[in-house]
């Protein structure tokens, strides 16, 4: 089947999950990671030669799989198998062969699903997020306790906000790494392991960013107070766990035989 009759036929069949996908991407902030992904995949489409047929099967597994989730699925899983099956049209018209696994990672981490790992998530990574970093400030001498989901230094009391749980670093992390394992094709067992690497390097920065901010938050060092100091606090750890994941999510070198 043509790529641009496969895609209409997809945009016809699913029209509910995308008017669902409109209600849970209110601006375009949320719905700029989806936007990305239809935008990577389509490129090739639109700069290469004329593109393949998209094989029927596939798509109508996708569909069978959505007239599925809209009677029994709640609506976030009734846009996956919707977006999937638009992706793949995509996917198929220029590459060979079963899309990867970072394939399907990669779409389903592009829909409005931060907004779910912030709510079944959030508690348990601030909760370990505190505990680590009371630990590592004990380490270093400073006498602090945890209260649920703050730190006790002396009479100060820091709090860990919903903001600071680390969720989106790990979405971030997670997203980057199907991005490069992707890009860099890697093989399912590839591909499982950066999201590994991904999930250890998110929990690592956040616990140095959760640290970093107690010595601004008790005014242990002799720094003046900003408003920008915090949000530079949180995006130089964002900026160097991304750093660090791009070094450790890297192409597999191909031995060289003399």
């Amino acid at each position: 089947m043509s790529p641009w009759l496969a895609m209409l036929a997809v945009v016809a069949a699913c029209w509910s999950a995308w008017r669902e996908l409109a209600a849970r991407t209110p601006d375009l902030y949320a719905a700029l990671p989806l936007f990305m992904v239809i935008g990577a995949f389509a490129v090739p489409l639109l700069r290469g030669p004329k593109p393949r047929t998209v094989p029927i099967a596939p798509l109508v597994f996708a569909l069978l799989a959505y007239t599925l989730a809209v009677i029994v699925a709640p609506p976030l899983l009734r846009i996956a198998p919707a977006t999937l099956a638009l992706c793949y049209c995509l996917h198929a018209a220029r590459a060979d062969g079963v899309p990867r696994a970072s394939f399907y990672g990669l779409t389903l981490l592009a829909l409005p699903v931060l907004p779910s790992l912030e709510f079944y998530a959030a508690y348990p990574v601030r909760l370990a997020a505190i505990h680590v970093s009371a630990a590592l400030l004990r380490m270093n001498g400073i006498a602090v306790g945890t209260e649920g989901l703050a730190l006790r230094f002396g009479t100060r009391l820091v709090q860990f906000d919903a903001p600071c749980s680390g969720v989106r670093m790990l979405w971030t992390c997670w997203f980057l790494a199907s991005a490069l394992a992707y890009l860099y094709r890697f093989s399912w067992r590839r591909y499982a392991l950066a999201l590994l690497l991904a999930a250890l390097v998110a929990i690592a920065g956040n616990i140095l960013r959760a640290t970093s901010l107690f010595y601004l938050e008790a005014k242990l060092l002799a720094v003046d107070e900003a408003p920008w100091l915090h949000d530079a606090v949180g995006l130089a750890a964002f900026g160097l766990t991304a750093l660090l994941l791009c070094l450790l999510v890297r192409p597999q070198r191909r031995a060289v035989h003399a």
